[in-house]
């Protein structure tokens, strides 16, 4: 194979430290201004998804040519207010959009109270041992009294009266136990009866894809998110400082932070989704860059014991130049990998490989350009310290 890099290759990075931290600064700036003026601006600091803000998201393919106006007066006609419709491209799918709703599900919090209230009026309150409905299903379960008396048609009966449409109803578990599981009909069903009723009747094509989160959840999935990128940062420092001294450990956290952030920015500054799947991205990022890092970090120690003759910022240069063609190699890999799910990928896969690509890039930039300056002016302040 070529050696694309030579093994007596002598690049200064060491000339070029100062003016690549001016300029990773400058990205960080920008990084954090643009979720600023999100903040200020769209309320919001980055567009979370249904993961985090909750509520449901809806894919639907239309039969034929239809625009974004049409379906967001369909929408709010239907009282789905302040709903997002975005008209998604470059797919196999022709009249292909995705729905935002407010709205966790078709079955809300009055329907609930209505269909509870009906059902202790059918059997009297204390016979109605409790209901069971999560925020986003299509199923309910209701448990009564084990000897009280009750038919299908009557709760049914009291759903109708509550305005709640029923797809099948039926006896669960044990019979003795008197517990009945009840399938509505779902948001998908829901969405297609509003526009064939505004837009004409088989104007929905297929519903590949619903999910809905509540609200509360969204918002402990988000929070949740934030503290596993915050303690894998903790972690990998303590492990750092652990594995080598002091002197190594910051570097390593300010690169991995450095490469989150400017990740963060440009999600912010394009406003794509921000949903689970990027958070997953960051941990494989930070995973990716400490790795970098460290094969340096060590190459860093070898020659503190070699070249002992040798200033540590040439130390650290000669390091840097030894572990190039690994360090290029392996990001250059990953790198097409990555590029290649991101163009021909869809979803969240898609978005995955976005974040990646974006992380692999900053995290070979910052482990050179980053940790190395770092190890250096800690070093040169620990000589101070000593003598």
């Amino acid at each position: 194979m070529a050696q694309w890099i030579k093994p007596d290759i002598n690049i200064k990075f060491t000339n070029k430290f100062r003016s690549m931290v001016m300029l990773s600064c400058v990205f960080m700036v920008v990084s954090i201004g643009a979720l600023v003026f999100n903040l200020v601006v769209r309320g919001e600091a980055l567009n979370y998804s249904t993961d985090f803000k909750g509520g449901s998201e809806i894919q639907v393919e239309f039969a034929k040519p239809i625009n974004a106006a049409q379906v967001r007066k369909a929408l709010a006609d239907a009282g789905f207010k302040g709903a997002e419709v975005v008209e998604v491209s470059g797919t196999s799918r022709e009249n292909f959009y995705m729905l935002r709703l407010d709205e966790v599900s078709a079955f809300g919090e009055k329907e609930k109270a209505a269909v509870i209230a009906g059902l202790e009026a059918a059997v009297k309150k204390e016979n109605l041992n409790r209901f069971d409905y999560k925020n986003g299903s299509d199923k309910a379960y209701i448990y009564f009294k084990r000897k009280v008396k009750v038919s299908i048609d009557q709760i049914k009966g009291v759903f109708k009266k509550a305005n709640v449409e029923v797809q099948q109803l039926q006896r669960f578990g044990r019979a003795e136990d008197n517990v009945y599981e009840v399938i509505l009909a779902g948001l998908d069903r829901s969405v297609r009866d509003l526009f064939d009723k505004s837009l004409g009747k088989g104007i929905v094509k297929d519903v590949p894809q619903v999910e809905s989160v509540g609200a509360k959840m969204g918002r402990q999935l988000r929070d949740d998110g934030i503290k596993s990128v915050v303690y894998a940062l903790l972690l990998m420092l303590i492990y750092i400082a652990f594995r080598f001294d002091f002197r190594f450990a910051p570097g390593a956290v300010v690169a991995l932070t450095h490469d989150v952030v400017l990740t963060v920015g440009i999600f912010a500054i394009s406003w794509q989704d921000f949903s689970l799947t990027v958070i997953a991205a960051l941990l494989t990022i930070a995973g990716y860059s400490v790795n970098d890092t460290i094969v340096i970090y060590d190459r860093i120690r070898e020659n503190m014991a070699k070249l002992r003759d040798r200033k540590f910022p040439l130390v650290v240069n000669a390091s840097l130049n030894e572990t190039l063609s690994r360090t290029l190699l392996t990001s250059l890999t990953t790198l097409f990998t990555c590029v290649s799910i991101w163009v021909v990928g869809t979803g969240v896969l898609r978005t995955f490989a976005f974040a990646l690509t974006l992380g692999v890039v900053a995290g070979t930039y910052s482990t050179i350009f980053i940790a190395s300056p770092m190890v250096i002016y800690l070093n040169s302040k620990f000589a101070k310290k000593s003598k």
